[in-house]
């Protein structure tokens, strides 16, 4: 054979082997198990594959098996692996073991030192792994969800489970565990023959939710303990005994459905009278029922007695609100009808006021040939049983035009209106003779703006005088008007739909706003009001006090909202109203203030503040109260520590609350939530009290 064919043939057999090995790629592309390799050996005889370097076995249901030596006998379907060997199944879960041993498929593995962790990031480890069919067994095993990147203690989760075993039903999608221990934080706090909780893949089901335990000075300890039953997909109810030491025991029922048809959520409470003062309930439903016509929503709000709610510390209502209303918006038309019924928990004697019907019907960008500007009708009438016993029936219809021009040569801006609402009021009062009457309220106004822009590399900034004069008639409805943060620059500050700010009159001020690069923008306010007295016996006062409004916001994370009125003749603050919320490092906290002058009015002086201090990562001291500062009274305070991460709730708290009201007398007490995530958050359990401001 000369050099030529040898060559040939030694290219033919070359060929032929990487055929052989690419068609074989596990023994051949028919079979069950592949394997892909570095390096494959294969004994044809004995029918064993033999694969190392980065070697990966994947069977039909796509579960791989990665190790740096595979050996797979295909006479008896059976698979060796050794040396960081990892298991990706079906489900996206991740085992690591120091050697396995599979079989029938990958049906059948056993495994030694193993490491798992599941598609949500949870893990589990222990001695022994064991798996038959959809049955996965982990022997002196320990189970826990924390991330180990957010442990609060090096090497110490949160929490975790530790059993002699754990069962992993892949088909009924749970974990079982024989003899478990729940340790938070490595020390064991609680023991329990037999526990089981849905695996990752199960968004809700039946079982029990995490306790509450509270000490109260008026309801002694409160142990609380939610069970939730998973009725179906879209149905699902939670029962909540909550078992009182001192006040009465009371049981909460929570129910949620939704369907093609509706949208319902019901909360109900009964106690158990054991105090034999007579057994209290509430009950809570609202429902947003679908349709093609428009928004149709029921809600209901009652309580059999006024103070149950608030003395067990379901919630702070102090007015139920029940009723039913529809919306439809369409085009540029808006029409709303409801009916509601509002019960004051606080008044003890007539205690309810009925709104039946109130009808609103709007239309917008009403199409005009004449006028330059766009005009609007706005359509009302309600029927009202105050809490004073008085029927009240109103309907009125206001017409609107504004329009808005900008003279470019002087820079001015004006912004026209002209307004006409018709009233008609009818009063069947209790205790004086009925009145009747038919009210008409014409105004026009314009909004004057000369905007003065400067600006830097640095800022920007704007000085806007404004002037704002309004004509409308007197009339005898409505007397003076207070200025406020929010209508200082209003058409007509009263309120009321049956009243209209009465006179001629002038608002005036000026606006100067600042923005800087960096984020931070302040914008200020200085205004006041002249009304034109009718008569020179009038006593309100023409001039109005000085109203001055800041608002100044630092890069998102801090601001201030100040407003401030002070007597024009003495220059002495009347009001004072300030919220900030402020961010500094690992300290949030936020204030409101209010304060009224007693030279002029009711004294009255009050401060809530509410903060939240990290100490560590995921770990903060929280503080919420509230000060009667003429008085210098507590309303009342909480503060308490917070460790809540991916794992971990634990809220524990102080508080003492000074309300009374009937048998609802100043308390004080503990209050303390664990929760085991990821079965639920301290966000939905507990009972919290706020005082102050929320962070």
């Amino acid at each position: 054979m000369n050099l030529m064919q040898k060559r040939n043939v030694l290219l033919a057999l070359s060929i032929s082997l990487v055929i052989f090995l690419l068609c074989y790629d596990v023994i051949n592309a028919e079979e069950k198990i592949k394997i892909f390799a570095d390096e494959i050996e294969i004994d044809e005889m004995n029918e064993r594959v033999k694969a190392s370097g980065d070697a990966v076995a994947i069977n039909e249901d796509n579960v791989k098996i990665k190790s740096n030596i595979l050996t797979y006998d295909k006479s008896i379907n059976y698979l060796e692996a050794n040396g960081d060997v990892i298991i990706i199944d079906e489900m996206k879960n991740t085992f690591f073991l120091d050697e396995l041993n599979a079989s029938n498929n990958f049906s059948i593995i056993s495994g030694k030192s193993v490491k798992a962790r599941l598609h949500d990031n949870s893990r589990i480890v222990g001695s022994n792994f064991d798996k038959k069919d959809k049955i996965s067994i982990a022997e002196n095993a320990e189970y826990t969800p924390c991330i180990k990147e957010n442990y609060l203690i090096k090497n110490c989760p949160g929490w975790k489970l530790k059993s002699k075993k754990i069962y992993h039903d892949s088909e009924n999608r749970t974990i079982h565990y024989d003899h478990a221990q729940i340790q938070l934080f490595n020390i064991p706090v609680f023991y329990l023959p037999y526990f089981s909780h849905p695996d990752p893949s199960v968004k809700k089901r039946s079982g029990f939710l995490m306790p509450t335990i509270q000490t109260d000075k008026q309801l002694g300890e409160t142990f609380s303990i939610p069970i939730f039953i998973n009725l179906n997909s879209n149905r699902d109810l939670t029962f909540t005994p909550n078992i009182q030491t001192t006040g009465n025991n009371f049981y909460n029922l929570d129910y949620r459905h939704l369907n093609n048809l509706f949208n319902l959520e019901m909360n109900s409470s009964i106690d158990d009278n054991d105090d034999n003062t007579g057994t209290s309930n509430h009950l809570f439903f609202e429902s947003e029922i679908f349709n093609s016509y428009g928004n149709l929503n029921t809600y209901l709000k009652t309580s059999n007695n006024d103070t149950y709610m608030r003395k067990n510390k379901i919630n702070n209502l102090t007015v139920l609100k029940s009723g039913i209303e529809f919306d439809r918006e369409e085009n540029n038309t808006f029409f709303s009808i409801e009916t509601i019924g509002y019960k004051h928990l606080t008044v003890n004697n007539q205690q309810w006021e009925y709104l039946y019907p109130n009808i609103v019907y709007d239309i917008y960008n009403i199409d005009n040939n004449i006028f330059d500007g766009n005009v609007s009708l706005n359509n009302k009438f309600s029927f009202r049983k105050n809490l004073n016993e008085n029927y009240v029936s109103l309907a009125s219809s206001q017409l609107n035009w504004t329009n808005q021009k900008i003279k470019k040569n002087f820079g001015l801006i004006f912004s026209n209106e002209a307004n006409l609402r018709v009233a008609s009021i009818s009063i069947d009062e209790k205790l004086r003779s009925d009145t009747s009457n038919i009210r008409f309220y014409p105004q026009l106004s314009s909004k004057i703006s000369y905007p003065l822009l400067k600006s830097s590399s640095l800022f920007n900034q704007t000085v806007t005088p404004i002037i704002m004069p309004i004509i409308a008639p007197y009339n005898n409805y409505t007397g003076s008007q207070d200025i406020t943060n929010s209508n200082l620059f209003s058409t007509n500050r009263a309120t009321s739909i049956s009243e209209w700010e009465s006179g001629p009159r002038i608002n005036y001020g000026i606006e100067w706003f600042i923005n800087s690069e960096k984020g931070t923008d302040i914008r200020t306010v200085i205004g006041q009001n002249y009304r034109f007295n009718k008569l020179s016996d009038d006593t309100a006062r023409e001039i109005s006090d000085y109203f001055i409004n800041s608002n100044i916001n630092i890069n998102l994370e801090n601001y201030l909202d100040g407003s401030l009125i002070i007597d024009r003749d003495d220059l002495k603050i009347k009001s004072l109203n300030a919220n900030s919320f402020n961010r500094f490092g690992d300290l949030i906290f936020a204030i409101n203030y209010d304060y009224t002058s007693g030279k002029y009015n009711v004294p009255a002086e009050q401060i809530a503040v509410g903060g939240k201090y990290e100490l560590e990562n995921n770990l903060f001291i929280r503080f919420t109260g509230a000060k009667n500062l003429d008085s210098n009274k507590n309303i009342g305070y909480q503060y308490g520590v917070l460790y809540e991460n991916d794992c971990l709730g634990i809220d524990f708290n102080y508080y003492r609350d000074l309300t009374k009201d009937r048998d609802i007398k100043e308390s004080d007490g503990f209050s303390f939530t664990i929760v085991l995530k990821p079965f639920g958050s301290t966000n939905n359990y507990g009972k919290n009290k706020i005082f102050g401001p929320r962070i």
